[in-house]
């Protein structure tokens, strides 16, 4: 890996770095402190190391790469925040039980009242009564702390997951910021692919939005309906109809989880028509790299 600049830096040997209880300390340490930075002696205070060669020794570890010398006093450079970041989200070092929360919203098919259900680093909006997955996607533990109200979990799951995928479909990778490519692909395609993650995304759509990102390891399939959160006529019509798209949940939007709102009408290429509005109107065509392409028929 290269910078702009033209230096090289292995990745594994910066994980190595910080790789120590101790280090790890320090770096939470920077990050609790106000302006994330501390003297050498409220530091060492703060990890608890009397030991001053010993907290010597790790401090220099970090200097340069991860934490910052600034006269008297240490700050937390930005790849310090992603690697304090990282540990803080959970997913090293926390296993969460199977948990289940109410959720406000009933199942259009039979009515009964929806769960949030948490397993295995994923969330998942269900109908306990259909044993239908309405919406689900990974959710780091984090996503728990400082949450003491269920709804507030619930909410927090829906703001992630919305931000996601509509970042990625803009092209930029939320994870690494990394391009993205969007093309839609169609159920028979994805099938075997989305075998270990049949209860993931949203059920038995016919055609899914395919997200890979050039950089990292970030990819994911969802519903084609999600891609019109951010366009102006599809979000405009929708309001003057009485829908706010940036206040509805993603599982009480119709277009985003209901398969029937989606009709394949082209496969090669392939080309599908959202039905987007409230009274079964407002008719959305996508082309195959997931772009609006009309709305009401009317190009653009």
């Amino acid at each position: 890996m290269s910078d702009d600049a033209g230096g090289e830096r292995d990745p594994a040997d910066a994980l190595l770095v910080a790789a120590h209880e101790i280090r790890l300390d320090i770096l939470r340490a920077l990050w609790d402190a106000e302006s994330h930075a501390l003297s050498f002696s409220d530091l060492r205070k703060a990890v608890d190391i009397r030991d001053t060669g010993q907290f010597n020794y790790h401090l220099s570890k970090l200097e340069g790469r991860f934490v910052a010398h600034v006269e008297d006093r240490y700050e937390l450079l930005y790849p310090g925040h992603r690697l304090v970041d990282a540990v803080q989200s959970g997913v090293f070092d926390r296993e969460i039980d199977r948990r289940e929360l109410p959720v406000d919203s009933t199942c259009r098919d039979c009515g009964h009242d929806l769960v949030f259900t948490y397993r295995e680093f994923v969330g998942r909006v269900r109908c306990p009564r259909c044993d239908e997955t309405i919406l689900g996607y990974p959710f780091d533990p984090g996503g728990f702390d400082g949450r003491e109200d269920d709804d507030a979990v619930v909410r927090a799951f829906d703001r992630r997951t919305r931000r996601y995928w509509r970042s990625a479909t803009d092209g930029v990778c939320l994870v690494c910021a990394g391009p993205t490519d969007v093309a839609l692909v169609d159920e028979a395609t994805t099938l075997q692919a989305l075998d270990r993650y049949d209860d993931h995304y949203a059920a038995d759509q016919p055609v899914l939005a395919a997200v890979d990102c050039q950089h990292c390891s970030f990819y994911s399939y969802f519903p084609v309906g999600v891609t019109l959160l951010d366009h102006p006529g599809v979000v405009g019509a929708l309001y003057d109809r009485g829908v706010d798209v940036t206040e509805r949940r993603l599982w009480d939007l119709p277009f985003v989880v209901d398969a029937d709102r989606v009709d394949l009408v082209a496969e090669a290429p392939l080309r599908v028509v959202v039905t987007a509005g409230p009274d079964g109107d407002l008719p959305v065509t996508l082309d195959a790299s997931a772009s609006v392409v009309s709305v009401e028929g009317i190009d653009g």
